[in-house]
């Protein structure tokens, strides 16, 4: 056994570590990738939902401006038809 054996033995050893390493990795991308993936698709489920609620909310902001606000603002400006004819009214007497 020369040297040369010592030196062949090293070179070996050196390639089975390697591929070991390359092994290792390979598993940590894939792991990796498995786990990103995950939370896309559950970050794209919760995007969904928000839109839903967005919608939801629009919807309800909609139907609250016609069937709310708007019949409190014509009863407001008939109010304000009424006091501001009234005081015409009785301004005019005096």
């Amino acid at each position: 056994m020369g040297i040369e054996w010592y030196r062949d033995l090293v070179i070996v050893i050196g390639g089975v570590i390697a591929i070991l390493i390359g092994i290792v990795i390979l598993l940590l991308v894939i792991s990796i990738y498995r786990k990103t993936n995950a939370i896309y698709e559950r970050s794209k489920t919760v995007m969904n939902s928000l839109e839903k609620a967005a919608d939801r909310v629009e919807d309800f902001t909609q139907t609250a401006t016609q069937e709310l606000i708007k019949p409190v603002i014509e009863i407001a400006a008939l109010f304000q038809g009424l006091k501001a004819g009234l005081g015409v009214i009785f301004n005019r007497r005096k």
